[in-house]
């Protein structure tokens, strides 16, 4: 940049000058030393960037009551990929479920503009608070520059779930937290294991079932449950014993009887407790 006269020739003007955006297509900002000292008439301004890309910028100078200048326009491009951004970020989901919408992730440049890279963007679980499993397909390749990753899941219910974002050697992301909540009944667990017993003898500790979701998290269901006997080497019978005065109800298996019947459950088992 010049300080000139009236008539156009250099001066010694030691004054300080001051470049800006002025026409500015797309919102960027101009980065650097942007006021400088005049040496000799000539202030030079190295070091300076535009971060948002675009065509049509340009430089306004201005020093004091100097007539300022105007450069002529220009174009900032987009960079190489530098950095990863996860765009749609992952929503509360039950257990098992398909995070919807679906994350997304996209490859900037370092002034945070969207490349066209087709690289692998891979997502994996970061912040881990129950120990869940991420199922489905984490590792895709982006296209023009946004990796998009349907049918995600996790399995264990917890709160502040976060997915972390990676491409070789480029800048990772980290999303927003989220939390996977407890899916609709689905499955039966025994909690308590039957232990071996002598015949027509309480069997002990009672038997317990839990009522599960699809990803094996414990249920709030009050639904019925019944138990039978599933493998009977010598035709046992299942039988539900009804307490006396301050006894618990508890299961008597007998044996003796040689009938192929299977035997159910005379009185439905409560679920277990949390």
């Amino acid at each position: 940049m010049q300080a000139l006269d009236a008539f156009g020739n250099l001066t010694g003007y030691t004054g300080n000058i001051t470049l800006a955006i002025g026409s500015n297509p797309t919102g960027g900002t101009l980065s650097g030393t942007t006021t400088v000292t005049a040496v000799a008439g000539i202030a030079s301004f190295g070091g300076l960037s535009i971060n948002t890309a675009g065509p049509g910028y340009t430089l306004t100078a201005s020093s004091g009551a100097l007539t300022g200048a105007t450069s002529n326009a220009f174009d900032i491009t987009v960079g190489a990929p530098a950095q990863l951004v996860v765009a749609q970020q992952p929503s509360n989901t039950a257990s098992t479920a398909a995070i919807t919408p679906s994350p997304t992730v996209r490859i900037l440049d370092a002034g945070g503009n969207l490349t066209a890279s087709t690289a692998n963007v891979s997502l994996a679980i970061g912040t881990n608070p129950t120990g869940g499993t991420l199922s489905g397909t984490a590792t895709v390749a982006a296209v023009g520059g946004v990796a998009s990753f349907p049918g995600l899941s996790i399995n264990t219910a917890g709160n502040g779930y976060t997915l972390a974002a990676s491409s070789g050697a480029l800048t990772g992301a980290t999303s927003n937290t989220f939390n996977i909540t407890v899916g609709a009944p689905a499955q039966l667990a025994f909690a308590q294991q039957p232990s071996n017993t002598a015949g027509g003898a309480t069997i002990t500790p009672s038997p317990t079932v839990r009522i599960l979701d699809a990803g094996g998290n414990l249920t709030a269901s009050t639904a019925n449950v019944a138990l039978a006997i599933g493998a009977n080497p010598v035709g046992g019978t299942l039988e539900w014993h009804r307490p006396r005065w301050r006894q618990s109800p508890a299961w008597r298996l007998s044996t003796g009887c040689r009938s192929t019947r299977r035997a159910m459950a005379t009185r439905w088992l409560p679920p277990a407790a949390a």
